[in-house]
């Protein structure tokens, strides 16, 4: 399923965990065209389907940006990177080693089966290695000419340290990967996975999204929203509130599994067993 978010821009559907309306690629189609977060490698099929329904063959492809290494974002780099012969991997210098190098692979994949369980052989896929020569490696600062515009990437920790949010400076679109939370069935919902989550980070990070005064704000989990400020503005004022909520119940429960129960009574996420672990690791 294709969506058009902003001018040249639409949202793909990778279908994570083969469910839609989960993961969001998304496809800007400029002079040279861009793919923004390919997702996970089971969804190649899908996305370059969605390709197609734009009209941007994959030999027009210029760039694949990946705005974070994790495997629902990332997973798909190396399977796209070889459907799109003509196209250079832009990756966060502390992402690039996750996409290129075996060991480090799989050292990502095996930590995302511990977070997420054995679904993720059928739902996430094994990522295909991207060659290291077509990367280009960037920390945050840099901009990427496009033809008829340049996307600027904003250095992003917090969710990960490898992170890069993107703003195209022609449409304002803003591709914030997960620093500004998923929009998941018509919730706002933390993302707060181990080993990497930063409170303190995240809401820098969001800090300096909102100065960019964005158009529109495209999420990782899922699809777009047209008022930015308010969208990260609501993620600033939720992020605190689950720490504080972990903590809570972090002191009135010694058991993981105790401390998740008491928060689903009023957190209702796909995720949130692993984003509990991601803020007791914190505390």
């Amino acid at each position: 399923m294709v969506t058009q978010v902003a001018p040249d821009t639409y949202a793909l559907d990778a279908r994570m965990m083969d469910t839609p309306a989960t993961m969001s690629p998304y496809v800007v189609d400029a002079v040279e065209p861009v793919v923004v977060d390919p997702g996970p490698a089971a969804g190649i099929e899908h996305v370059v389907d969605d390709l197609a329904a734009v009209g941007v063959e994959p030999a027009e492809v210029a760039y694949i940006v990946p705005t974070h290494v994790h495997l629902d974002h990332a997973g798909a780099t190396g399977a796209l990177a070889e459907h799109c012969p003509n196209a250079t991997v832009v990756v966060h210098e502390r992402g690039v080693d996750y996409l290129t190098d075996a060991a480090k692979r799989d050292r990502l994949y095996e930590s995302a089966r511990a977070a997420v369980g054995d679904q993720i052989a059928t739902g996430y896929g094994r990522p295909e290695l991207v060659d290291r020569r077509r990367c280009r490696v960037v920390s945050g600062g840099e901009t990427v000419d496009c033809g008829d515009r340049s996307l600027e990437l904003v250095d992003a920790p917090g969710h990960a340290p490898h992170q890069v949010a993107v703003l195209d400076d022609r449409t304002g679109a803003l591709f914030a990967g997960d620093a500004a939370g998923m929009s998941l069935f018509g919730e706002l919902l933390p993302t707060t996975p181990a080993p990497d989550f930063d409170l303190e980070l995240s809401l820098e990070t969001l800090a300096r999204l909102r100065e960019r005064d964005a158009e529109t704000l495209c999420y990782g989990h899922y699809g777009a929203h047209d008022d930015p400020d308010d969208a990260l503005g609501a993620y600033t004022e939720l992020l605190p509130e689950w720490v504080a909520a972990v903590e809570e119940a972090a002191a009135a429960h010694e058991d993981r599994d105790a401390i998740v129960a008491a928060l689903s009574k009023e957190w209702s996420s796909p995720t949130i067993e692993r984003d509990v672990v991601g803020v007791l690791q914190t505390l």
